[in-house]
C-alpha cells in the first residue's frame, strides 16, 4: 500500500514560476551536457539527482534562508510527494538492514584502495554499479551536528544512560522522477527584499 509523503524542494527565486512548475523538479549535477565540470559546482553530496527535504517544509525554508537569502537572493519552496514505501527506495533512515548495507560498503571501498575514509557519492556510485541496485531514489539523514555535540530532545531512558535523539533534515535524492507521484507545485514564494538596506 503507497504511502504519500510531502517532498520539498527549494530553488531561487528568478520569477519565473510558470517554467519552475512546468519543467521542475530540477536535477543536481556536477557536469553540463559536454561532460565538463560546472564551474563554481561543489560535488553534490548524495551524487546527482534531484534533491528533497522529506516531510517538514521548514527544512526546505531553512535551506533557502541558508543558501540564498543569506546571499541576497530570493528563493520559492516548491512541493510534490512520494511514496516512502516503495521498494524503488533506497532508505538508510527507515531501514535498519539498508543502512548496514551501505556501511558494508564503505568497508570494501575503504579495504580496495586501501584509504581510512572515502565520500558518500563515491560509495553510492560503486552501489549503484553492483547488480541488483535497483533504487531510484536514496534517503539519508545527514548529520553535521554529530561531529559538535549531541542533540536531546529532554526525553531519556531509565538509568539515565541514553537519550532519544531527533532526527533533522532528512534528504532524499531521486535518479530519476520515477518515485514522484504528484504534479510540482510552487507552495511558498520569498522573494529577496531589493529596499533592504545593509
Amino acid at each position: 500500500m503507497a504511502v504519500l509523503t510531502d517532498i520539498y524542494q527549494t530553488l531561487e527565486d528568478r520569477g519565473n514560476y510558470d517554467e519552475v512548475e512546468n519543467h521542475g523538479p530540477y536535477y543536481c549535477a556536477l557536469r553540463d551536457r559536454r561532460g565538463n565540470i560546472k564551474k563554481g559546482t561543489k560535488v553534490p553530496w548524495l551524487g546527482e539527482g534531484f534533491y528533497f527535504w522529506d516531510t517538514r517544509i521548514g527544512d526546505a525554508i531553512w535551506w533557502g534562508e541558508t543558501i540564498y537569502a543569506n546571499h541576497f537572493k530570493g528563493y520559492v519552496v516548491c512541493h510534490t510527494c512520494y511514496d516512502q514505501h516503495s521498494p524503488l527506495l533506497f532508505d538508510m533512515v527507515g531501514s535498519v538492514a539498508m543502512f548496514d548495507e551501505f556501511e558494508r560498503c564503505v568497508e570494501w571501498v575503504k579495504a580496495g584502495r586501501h584509504i581510512d575514509r572515502v565520500s558518500f557519492p563515491v560509495v553510492l556510485e560503486y552501489m549503484k554499479r553492483e547488480e541488483g541496485f535497483n533504487y531510484k531514489a536514496i534517503r539519508v539523514w545527514p548529520d553535521p551536528e554529530s561531529q559538535i555535540t549531541n542533540p536531546q530532545i529532554g526525553v531519556f531512558f531509565p538509568g539515565g544512560k541514553a537519550t532519544i535523539r531527533r532526527v533533522e533534515k532528512i534528504q532524499i535524492c531521486f535518479f530519476d522522477t520515477t518515485l514522484l507521484v504528484q504534479p510540482f507545485t510552487i507552495i511558498e514564494k520569498h522573494p529577496f527584499d531589493t529596499e533592504y538596506i545593509v
